[in-house]
Parts: C-alpha cells; structure tokens; sequence
C-alpha cells in the first residue's frame, strides 16, 4: 500500500457498508417505446439536472471498503465541475487527519502526520491509488452531484420493471459502453449502473435519503460498488448545498499548511 492509502487507513475507527442488490438484466425487462411520455419527460429532467448541477459543498459520512483498506470516517467534501475534488478527512475530535485536492490537472495530498504535501500531476487511477474509489475526479463528481450524465452518451432504450421503476439505457459511441440509469414511481433516480462493450459490470450506484437541497431534491445516500476490485464506498450526508460560486483557491492548498 502506498502512503496516500496509508493515510487514509490510519484515519480508519471501523467499517459498515451495505451491499447492492443485484437486479435482472435490462434486456430482460419489459421494452418501453422511446417517445413515451414518460420517458422523454425522466429523459428530459435528468438531462436538465446534469445541466443544472455545478458544484458541490457538504459533510458526510463516508465508508471505504476493499481488500486491502477499510475507512469510516466524516468528511468534508467541495467539489466542483468538471474534475475539481477537495476532501478533508475529519479525525475523532475533528481535526483534520488529511487533505486531497485536485483541479484535474494537479493534485496535493496533505498529510497532518508529517506535515508535509505531497503534489504532482494529477493521474489516471488516482482516487484508486488514494482511497480505493476506482473513478476518475471528473466521473467522481457527476456521480456525487446525482447527474452522472455527460455529452458522449446517447439515448438507446428503455424498460419497466413489474413495480413500474423505468429504466433509461445511453451508450457511449467512443466506448460501446452502456450506462443506465433506473427511477422510482416518483420520477427520483435511484439506481446507474456502468457496464462496458462486453456488457460487464463496471461500478454500479445507489441513490436513496431524497431531501429538499434549497429548491432541489437531493440524495443524503449514495452506495458506489466496484465489483471488479471488490470494493464499495457509501456516502451519507448529514449537510448538503448546491451550487455555491467556490474559487479556484478551495482546491488548492498552501506551501505551508497548517
């Protein structure tokens, strides 16, 4: 394990992350035609929502699970599109046990225990090699804002399941990957799922926890499976706001950090 890993394992006081369940393939399911009401109105607000959705400011309770690191601890966490992350791990009387910033292109790794931050040019894999979340900063931030939703998907397909959740599939052209995302019979998103060419199960999220956000609906709980690596992280936030200006120096940290 490197010492970014190890930094966060040191903040670690024990685990608890609930598993996803598995669910039908979506070929499986019941086709919906592509100009129901439904679906272009779920089409439509998701698209609206991606739009909408720029920055994020909030705490939470955050688990990390993997075979070689487990974390339970509070965090604070900005981030900002389109690949902008600032987090703080919060120790047991909440001081600050460790920093990562990234404005996709740079980051900086602060660690309390040597008082020293470590920098360098941000990587493929880099929240892998930190905190065993195998997305890039950019698919990080869509994923936490709620709106996982960017412009080199197109719009394939949908199906309903028997309760009557509908499910929208979008394909990337570039990739051949598929991306779909399941809502409730309250048009609330609730469920995407990432699978590859092959039609493998790259990483799959939940959201659940809808409470009001200013004049939005956003989800206090987020699970993100890695099926793959055999890991998971669970968010639960206790504090949320969206969309607040935040300047470029929230995710920077100075030479000197105290």
């Amino acid at each position: 394990m490197n010492r970014a890993a190890a930094l966060l394992a040191v903040a670690a006081l024990g685990f608890g992350c609930a598993s996803l369940r598995t669910t039908p393939d979506f070929a499986d399911l019941a086709p919906v035609a592509t100009d129901d009401a439904r679906v272009v109105a779920l089409a439509g607000a998701l698209a609206a929502t991606a739009s909408d959705r720029r920055t994020l400011v909030g705490v939470a309770d955050v688990s990390l699970e993997s075979p070689d690191l487990k974390l339970s601890r509070p965090q604070r966490i900005a981030i900002a599109r389109p690949a902008s992350l600032r987090i703080e791990i919060l120790g047991l009387f909440d001081q600050v046990a460790g920093i990562l910033t990234t404005d996709g292109r740079h980051y900086q790794l602060y660690d309390p225990t040597l008082g020293a931050v470590e920098q360098g040019r941000t990587r493929p894999g880099l929240l892998w090699q930190v905190a065993r979340v195998d997305l890039e900063p950019d698919e990080a931030i869509d994923l936490l804002l709620g709106a996982p939703l960017d412009g080199r998907l197109r719009f394939e397909a949908a199906r309903t399941r028997p309760e009557g959740s509908l499910l929208l599939a979008y394909r990337d052209p570039a990739t051949g990957g598929r991306r779909i995302f399941e809502f409730d019979g309250d048009a609330r998103l609730v469920e995407v799922r990432q699978r590859d060419a092959g039609d493998g199960l790259v990483w799959e999220a939940r959201y659940a926890d809808y409470r009001p956000v200013g004049e939005r609906s956003f989800a206090h709980a987020i699970d993100i499976r890695f099926p793959d690596q055999d890991s998971e992280a669970t968010f639960r936030f206790s504090a949320a706001e969206l969309n607040r200006d935040l300047p470029a120096s929230a995710f920077e940290l100075p030479r000197a950090t105290p």
